[in-house]
């Protein structure tokens, strides 16, 4: 039998981290360095008007609070990116604005900003770092739509590439009928790292070095390849001739054909699928997978949201382990016991009309076996109590390798 995960969980409540406070919501995270940024809506009353919004920077290993800085209470930022430890770029979307405003910080002081009037209620949703120093800045804007009595607004995307000059920021509009994807590049192994994979065309690719297609692997039913679209992705690690080495990557993503359920996988270096979604179907609650931590062979931990429909949502850890020709698992749940917000470690699912949304998990190690603490951070909802945000440190006292028994 596989070892039974041996975890431990501590919860912080933000709202009583920060004290006399009505309320705190997690906005925009961004990590860097040993550093969490976190964007937080303040409430100090139940008045939406007494909202203000801060930067809180933490310790990722002690969860201590470094730093604060104080931003405008005219604008509302929506996200946040850092690019050293006191210099961040900001995003908002501002009811004194007809767009919505980039910004560059250091530290409470603006540098440079710069206003995105795409169209009504332009916003800015996420900015990442892109090639060359520059940055993908995506968003939408709402086109009016009349329809006799009334008008209707529709979500219209739209993405920008910006970078910093010394004058400010230079940007460059993105042709929406080809929208751009920033691509994760993992290499094919240590020895061989000329050869990369990519997620793309809802499929997974691998190049060489002059960046020569070898291989595309889709993953849906043609014609609606659309409707599996893959997440995640990590290397598959296998142990050969006493050495760790890849073998192409493992995969995770939803499968929107049959009612949004979760699927994970590898392709190995050949291009071969091996889909490992049945090992899923003892465990009908877990509805998305968030992240995916490899270990050597076939050790992997997953890590995502449970789901019962009406009752709660909540979380899930599930070790897998390929042992003489047959998966071993075990799993362990996060959920809310019937009084509060904080997650008590179960063996079976219990929900109580609690649910959370994850917003980043930052696992301590890329590798199963160096493993032993993961960061989970989010916001939790029971009733009218809602927009709760928390960070919770799981530690993990196993130590994982192939000889699990």
């Amino acid at each position: 039998m596989v070892t039974k995960l041996d975890i431990l969980i501590s919860s912080i409540n933000l709202k009583e981290k920060l004290k006399d406070v009505h309320r705190v919501e997690i906005a925009g995270i961004s990590a860097l360095g040993n550093n969490l940024f976190l964007l937080l809506n303040i409430w100090n009353t139940e008045a939406y008007k007494s909202l203000l919004q801060q930067i809180f920077v933490f310790d990722r290993h002690t969860l201590r609070i470094n730093d604060k800085y104080k931003i405008s209470k005219n604008l509302k930022w929506n996200c946040i990116y850092n690019l050293n430890e006191n210099i961040y770029l900001m995003s908002n979307f501002s009811s004194l604005y007809s767009g919505a405003a980039l910004v560059l910080f250091k530290e409470n002081t603006i540098i440079t900003s710069q206003l995105f009037d795409k169209g009504y209620a332009t916003e800015i949703h996420t900015i990442q770092r892109d090639q060359d120093d520059s940055f993908l800045i995506s968003g939408s804007w709402h086109q009016c739509i009349p329809c006799g009595s009334h008008d209707d607004y529709v979500p219209v995307q739209w993405q920008s590439k910006v970078t910093i000059g010394d004058s400010g920021f230079i940007d460059e509009d993105i042709d929406q009928s080809n929208p751009k994807r920033i691509v994760l590049h993992i290499r094919d192994s240590d020895s061989n790292p000329e050869n990369y994979y990519v997620l793309e065309d809802y499929g997974i690719s691998k190049y060489d070095n002059d960046d020569v297609l070898i291989w595309n692997q889709g993953l849906g039913h043609y014609g609606a390849e659309n409707l599996q679209p893959i997440h995640k992705m990590v290397p598959f690690f296998k142990i050969q001739n006493g050495k760790t080495v890849r073998d192409g990557v493992w995969f995770s993503g939803t499968d929107y054909t049959n009612s949004a359920e979760p699927f994970f996988g590898r392709i190995s270096a050949g291009g071969t699928i091996l889909s490992f979604k049945n090992i899923l179907f003892n465990y009908p609650e877990i509805y998305k997978i968030h992240n995916l931590i490899p270990g050597n062979d076939n050790n992997c931990l997953l890590i995502g949201e449970t789901l019962e429909i009406g009752h709660g949502t909540g979380i899930f850890m599930l070790f897998n382990h390929f042992l003489e020709g047959m998966w071993q698992q075990n799993i362990k749940y996060l959920n809310f016991s019937k009084t509060g917000l904080d997650l008590t470690i179960q063996d079976v699912p219990e929900f109580h009309n609690r649910y959370l949304q994850i917003k980043e998990i930052f696992p301590q190690s890329e590798r199963l076996e160096d493993l032993n603490e993961i960061i989970i951070i989010g916001n939790t909802d029971h009733f009218r109590d809602r927009n709760n945000g928390y960070i919770w440190s799981v530690k993990i006292n196993n130590v994982f390798n192939t000889d699990l028994k």
